[in-house]
């Protein structure tokens, strides 16, 4: 059916994503709805400027790039905490 994609943030709204994320999942699923979740995170995005001096298990993808492209079109579903 449809994919809501949650964003990870840094600090007080990742305290947040612990309790709301679990609830949203449990009744997304109940919908038929896939949660995913993607890293936004300060040091998730500098780690992925610098792909080139990262093994292959440090990489990481550069996912506000990813929701930038996504939000552009109609059926983008993504919540982000403030």
């Amino acid at each position: 059916m449809g994919t809501i994609i949650y964003t990870l943030t840094d600090e007080a709204p990742l305290l947040a994503t612990y309790s709301f994320l679990p609830v949203l999942g449990a009744f997304a699923g109940q919908a038929g709805v896939d949660v995913e979740t993607r890293d936004i995170s300060l040091a998730g995005r500098i780690l992925a400027q610098f792909p080139d001096v990262l093994t292959d298990d440090q990489r990481v993808a550069d996912e506000l790039a990813y929701l930038g492209e996504l939000a552009l079109r109609p059926e983008a579903n993504i919540i982000k905490l403030p």
